[in-house]
């Protein structure tokens, strides 16, 4: 008779933790700490304390006002920032009670924080009687890894995971994947598991996240809901020789005639980096008013305020190291390719990248037994709690929820038998690359996938004829899958992500193709041929699931703005509801 350990090494814990940066770090040891006698393991396919995207984002983390009104004050600022008015709300408003104690709790664990003489933490404010901020260490994640040692939790570095583990009724139990120096497959039975793994951030020159959706496309294949996945793009502004962004610059852009494009077409100073900005060097490039440059010899409000020594010392604190770097990056291009001077070329860089899993206030999927913590979920509340900057303020928010809620449900489980058939299957399916004859390389779907960085009519300014496009291409690359071979743990881990990165890609696309308006600042969606806001049509949620015959599934959600305390200026509910917030 088959046994489970026929296909591999078996592992068995309460809590399964996957991903060892910070997120899933704390949710290990908020988990612990609310409950000693958990067996908590948490996997990673790097080295535990050292890699994850905490190890790079290090220095600030912000906190919820203590302010009486804190709260509702950082609530008010962020349903309008990023993708206004798709916020849940009730998510957010938890969240950023939570929120509230990051600071103190990750001095609890150990990590280095900006303190006074006295060690107590001491945050600054950001956004006054809303948000405040402070210095964290960049070793955050090695610092609780030896807080998560302490309290026995266990850690396993090397192994990457692709697929989880469902029992008969579809509830989350474990995980397979294998190791990364030798290729040995691995299973995972749990009562319960955390996926904080990161969303898919598309292979780009010269940026240091990486991640390919293998998490994304785990959970959606067990049944979990996806949300917001249209707001994937990032924009910016950089110098077109150093690749860095023009902190606070973006209002200083001119074409060679010397016009400025804020005055020229918008008219009045803005403080990010808006689609109508990216529309407008895209149209002076093709009108051949190109190359384009920044006016650094005149300086605006915004980037005196970024780059300069008057403005107040918590603001100054946290952007010293951006200009230090951009400094150091300016210098080095100096030496090799000469002074760029005082009036650089600039140009448009974007970055895609996919958070979509939507969650509970509990940091729980659709799915029993499974939770997500970290960015993997930022998008599927639309951006509910994180500002620019607060990546690590986000980690640590998330695995505290997650800890606080996986902790008794774990506790108060049964164990559910492993389906043999299911781990047979999936690992199969895992090794399929190595068998196969030689074929294809991954490297050919993500040089196609990376085109679309430099296509701001793909990334940024998109139609319906150029999602159309995409779709052939997606077409295309999937046609590729079957024929990926593998050789090595590593080879085998890109042909496996390939296959999820295309998965994400499809996503954002099917999703930017129903939102038939534009809407969103720094993770914006813009359509051209659907250029406006529209509240009356579009206060609704576009969520992504595998359907039954396997193919993806969209549907829109209206938003509960008859719940919520901020709403849109001539918001009207709609029949069939009555108010409920302000009962």
């Amino acid at each position: 008779m088959a046994d489970v350990k026929d296909y591999g090494e078996l592992f068995t814990a309460d809590i399964l933790v996957v991903g060892g940066s910070m997120a899933g770090l704390t949710t290990a040891i908020r988990a612990k700490e609310k409950n000693p006698e958990l067996d908590i393991l948490v996997i990673d396919k790097g080295v535990i304390g050292w890699n994850g995207q905490s190890t790079k984002a290090g220095n600030g983390i912000r906190a919820t006002s203590k302010h009486p009104d804190g709260v509702m004050n950082a609530l008010g600022y962020l349903v309008n920032a990023h993708t206004p008015f798709l916020n849940d709300q009730e998510f957010l408003k938890r969240y950023l009670e939570v929120h509230r104690d990051n600071i103190d709790y990750m001095k609890h664990c150990g990590v280095q924080l900006s303190c006074d003489e006295q060690g107590n933490a001491t945050p600054l404010p950001f956004i006054p009687d809303a948000l405040d901020m402070a210095g964290i260490s960049i070793n955050v994640n090695a610092q609780l890894r030896s807080f998560a040692l302490k309290l026995g939790i266990r850690l396993m570095s090397r192994v990457n995971i692709f697929e989880l583990l469902t029992s008969k009724t579809g509830k989350v139990i474990g995980a397979i994947g294998f190791d990364m120096d030798h290729g040995e497959c691995k299973i995972f039975h749990a009562k319960a598991v955390a996926m904080a793994t990161q969303g898919c951030h598309f292979k780009k020159i010269g940026l240091e996240f990486m991640g390919y959706g293998t998490g994304v496309g785990a959970m959606y294949r067990v049944g979990a809901v996806m949300r917001n996945v249209e707001f994937s793009t990032q924009v910016d502004v950089v110098f077109k020789k150093t690749n860095t962004p023009i902190y606070g610059g973006f209002n200083m852009i001119c074409n060679k005639h010397g016009e400025n494009l804020t005055q020229k077409y918008i008219g009045h100073i803005e403080w990010e980096v808006t689609p109508t900005l990216v529309n407008a060097m895209v149209q002076e490039i093709a009108a051949g008013n190109g190359p384009l440059w920044v006016d650094l010899e005149k300086p605006d409000e915004v980037r005196m305020m970024i780059g300069g020594t008057d403005m107040d010392e918590s603001t100054q604190r946290m952007l010293r190291d951006k200009m230090a770097w951009e400094h150091l990056v300016f210098t080095k291009t100096a030496k090799n390719i000469g002074d760029v001077g005082t009036k650089p070329e600039a140009t448009i860089k974007t970055v895609i990248q996919v958070e979509p899993i939507k969650v509970d206030t509990d940091i729980k999927t659709d799915v029993e037994g499974l939770w997500a913590p970290g960015k993997v979920s930022t998008q599927g509340n639309a951006y509910f709690g994180w500002t620019r900057g607060d990546g690590l303020g986000n980690a640590a928010t998330t695995g505290m929820m997650a800890g606080d809620s996986i902790a008794p449900y774990a506790a108060a489980a049964d164990w559910d038998e492993l389906d043999l058939a299911q781990v047979a299957a999936l690992k199969e399916k895992i090794y399929a690359p190595l068998n196969r004859p030689n074929g294809r390389q991954p490297k050919e779907i993500y040089d196609m996938i990376e085109r679309y960085i430099f296509d701001v009519n793909k990334c940024v300014l998109k139609s319906e004829a150029e999602i159309h496009k995409v779709y052939q291409d997606i077409a295309e690359m999937k046609k590729l899958i079957p024929q990926l071979t593998a050789d090595d743990p590593h080879t085998l881990s890109k042909c496996l992500e390939a296959a999820d990165t295309i998965l994400c890609l499809e996503m954002i696309f099917r999703s930017a193709d129903m939102r038939k308006e534009s809407r969103g600042i720094m993770y914006p969606h813009y359509r051209t041929d659907y250029p406006e806001t529209d509240n009356e049509n579009w206060l609704k949620w576009i969520n992504i699931r595998q359907g039954k015959d396997g193919e993806m599934e969209l549907f829109t959600e209206d938003i509960p703005m008859w719940r919520y305390p901020i709403r849109p200026e001539g918001y009207q509910i709609p029949e069939g509801h009555v108010e409920e917030y302000y009962k």
